[in-house]
């Protein structure tokens, strides 16, 4: 598992970097697409700039739902990933250090359903529409730049919200059982601002059938773990920001009163998925075995712990104390969440 996520993570770093060589002609070929589909220039509705036929093409393709559709006569569990983990032998992320996402430990466990059986498993990524927004690679700056940046459409942050609309999207084509490869949702991840969202309110996924692949964190009390660590439980509330709704503190929450800590668990159930708390699981298709949790931390599941990583010195001023701000875009992966 851990020799082949770090393959296919460095194979899509060494195709980034690439790409930003011959940004030009990924242009290119979005272009070409675009105007395949019978797209022209538009101006935007305020009259402020053109919308290229470019980002039109791009916009479209982040809201179809057939190109996230599996094929017919398949039901796979569908695998969802957020941040990943530092790993001594990965690509270097935008703030220099190694860093192994959790799409390439998801596409590895996916690829290995599939030789065993076919059509059994996929992500985003593997998606039609995936693969095709994966291979634009609009992370990459030089890439931007060749589209006409913002006077053609392509503002700070597209790339951002290109990848929030398609995930949202492929939360909202999934069906029966899918698989979570994280330990816990961040406030600042696209799985929990736009995917689980979507997957609650699918009526062919619902609460019950969102699935973490690994156990919650081991630093949490043991009573945290084995009440506010369910996978419903983990879907419904967050745990790193107390200023936004759903907030559980897995330390104080260990200490309240036993009527008190279910009655946390119930509002954030209530909160993202009324009237599911209690229902029954929508039935998985007949194709789907139920995903079984994986262990945590990450290196009981195959991977050897990795040397001491030196991380290189911060050149700019020590921070002050408040919220974290987003991590910035990188061009390892598309929708990179972390670290």
């Amino acid at each position: 598992m851990e020799q082949g996520a770090l393959r296919r993570a460095n194979e899509r770093h060494a195709k980034a970097q690439e790409a930003a060589l011959r940004a030009r002609s990924v242009a290119r070929g979005i272009r070409a697409a675009a105007k395949a589909a019978g797209l022209e220039d538009r101006l935007s509705e305020d009259g402020t700039f053109t919308v290229s036929k470019e980002r039109q093409y791009i916009d479209a393709l982040a809201r179809d739902k057939a190109k996230r559709t599996p094929p017919e006569g398949t039901k796979p569990i569908s695998a969802f990933w957020s941040y990943g983990i530092e790993h001594p032998d990965a690509p270097e992320n935008g703030r220099g250090v190694p860093f192994l996402s959790q799409q390439f430990i998801a596409e590895e466990w996916a690829a290995r359903q599939n030789e065993a059986s076919p059509g059994t498993a996929q992500t985003l990524e593997t998606t039609r529409g995936g693969r095709e927004l994966d291979g634009m690679f609009l992370w990459e700056p030089k890439v931007i730049e060749a589209l006409g940046g913002e006077a053609r459409g392509f503002h700070e942050g597209y790339a951002q919200e290109t990848w929030d609309k398609i995930s949202e999207t492929y939360g909202s084509v999934a069906a029966g059982r899918v698989i979570i490869f994280a330990d816990t949702a961040n406030t600042r991840a696209v799985l929990y601002r736009k995917e689980l969202g979507a997957l609650c309110s699918n009526p062919d996924v619902g609460l019950h059938n969102i699935n973490f692949a690994y156990e919650a964190p081991q630093s949490w009390p043991e009573v945290t773990r084995a009440e506010a660590g369910t996978n419903a439980a983990r879907v419904a509330a967050q745990f790193d920001n107390k200023d936004l709704p759903r907030y559980i503190d897995p330390h104080a929450f260990a200490a309240d009163a036993p009527e008190v800590r279910k009655a946390k668990i119930d509002a954030a159930l209530e909160a993202i998925a009324p009237a599911q708390a209690q229902a029954p699981a929508v039935e998985a298709p007949e194709q789907q075995a139920s995903p079984k949790s994986l262990p945590s931390p990450l290196w009981q599941m195959g991977f050897q712990q990795p040397r001491t990583i030196v991380r290189p010195a911060n050149p700019g001023p020590a921070q002050t104390a408040g919220p974290a701000a987003a991590p910035p875009p990188r061009s390892l992966a598309p929708g990179m969440d972390g670290p």
